[in-house]
């Protein structure tokens, strides 16, 4: 094992994360929260386990006892367990908005992904997506040219690629290059095109905003698709971008400024942020229905993105018959679709998205509602999988049923 590369690697941890882990190791409180280890009951799975492993690394490494007796030997079994527990977690923040101390543990894991990534420790199949990413632009491997097939495939007729716009739709990989997601693309382009906005969408320019990058421990990738995301942007004279995607938004409203060391010269806002400014001042007024619809909040949307209460605005004019449903907001429950737990371990994934079923099941609900094409994909998944009889729709998708459009 190469010792040096090892130390360099765990001195990317700061005091502040250090700390976290120490403390964070010796609590455990959260454990019953967790949506990985809820349903597969692995003690490695445990947010705290993980924080343990970490830390006996640094101090078998980089203590006080280590520089006066010497390092100690790390295994490379010692490696595989710490990725083995890193990779099966969701990224979801349910720990960290149940954290009695108040611990960043979301960034804390980001840390040690991009740990793992220095040690050459990540997941194949990680590494495989990583590698698609940069070759073509898009987690799936497909050409950029197939960026806009959406629109041919759903017969969308009217799809602007302008050189100068007020507004910029960014669509995402997992919309654009999924079925199951299109319809999320078309949409919110009808509704926009409803309202007569002055939009644009990118094209074949558009890349991956770089989210897959940050999960996988990659924060150059993920700053080479900032920048380039930003520079295509910015030359069209965008001043705002809206994204149908909680993984889109939350990086490229949050995550973006970091990467980059600076504000952005636009705004980036969800597409319920957007569209329930127009419901409340009476632009886009849709029919309401009498099914019981509810809405489950994403994780990077919701807990993570801030955004709660504009999913709900919108969603109580598209029926007489609202239901909330349990572990909701920012206690929201993890369908399982993030953290790229569907490349490491795709049985747990479906395990995690049933135990959200059954909650919507129980309550009657005929139509279940999100806000991420992520969620949808596991969402619509688990409903096959498991034979639940319910629909699954994003919200765009239903407001831009109850318009008509």
């Amino acid at each position: 094992m190469a010792y040096e590369k090892l130390d360099e690697a765990l001195k990317t941890l700061n005091r502040r994360q250090l700390l976290e882990l120490d403390t964070c190791a010796r609590c455990a409180l959260c454990t019953d929260l967790c949506p990985v280890y809820a349903e597969s009951k692995n003690p490695l799975h445990a947010p705290a386990v993980r924080s343990s492993r970490v830390l006996s690394l640094v101090n078998k490494r980089l203590s006080l006892w280590a520089r006066l007796l010497g390092p100690r030997l790390i295994s490379e079994g010692e490696l595989e367990e710490l990725a083995e527990s890193t990779y099966h977690c969701t990224l979801c923040g349910r720990c960290m908005e149940a954290c009695p101390f108040g611990l960043e543990t979301h960034e804390l894991w980001l840390s040690v992904r991009s740990l793992l990534n220095l040690l050459n420790q990540t997941p194949p199949r990680i590494k495989m997506l990583r590698e698609m990413l940069r070759e073509n632009g898009n987690p799936y491997g497909l050409d950029a040219d197939m960026r806009l097939d959406w629109v041919d495939y759903t017969g969308l007729e009217e799809a602007p690629v302008k050189d100068r716009a007020e507004v910029a739709y960014f669509v995402g990989c997992t919309t654009a290059f999924k079925a199951v997601n299109q319809e999320i693309a078309y949409s919110i382009a009808s509704l926009l095109n409803e309202l007569n906005v002055d939009w644009t969408l990118l094209g074949e320019e558009e890349w991956c905003c770089g989210s897959p990058y940050l999960l996988a421990g990659d924060r150059e990738g993920a700053r080479e698709a900032a920048e380039r995301n930003v520079e295509a942007l910015k030359a069209r004279g965008v001043k705002t971008v809206i994204t149908g995607c909680a993984g889109c938004f939350r990086v490229m409203r949050w995550e973006y400024p970091k990467l980059l060391g600076g504000p952005l010269p636009f705004r980036v806002i969800h597409a319920v942020e957007y569209f329930s400014e127009h419901i409340t001042s009476g632009d886009l007024k849709p029919e309401p229905l009498d099914a019981r619809v509810a809405y489950h909040d994403p994780c990077e949307l919701g807990r993570l993105g801030g955004v709660i209460e504009e999913p709900r605005i919108i969603l109580k004019v598209l029926t007489t018959n609202p239901v909330e449903l349990p572990e909701n907001g920012l206690e929201g429950r993890c369908c399982g679709g993030g953290g790229l737990l569907q490349a490491v371990d795709d049985e747990l994934r479906l395990s995690i998205v049933d135990a959200r079923l059954r909650q919507a099941s129980e309550l009657g609900v005929e139509i279940l509602t999100s806000a991420c094409p992520s969620c949808k994909l596991t969402l619509s998944d688990g409903v096959r999988e498991r034979g639940y009889n319910l629909e699954v729709l994003d919200l765009m998708e239903l407001l831009a049923r109850q318009m008509g459009l």
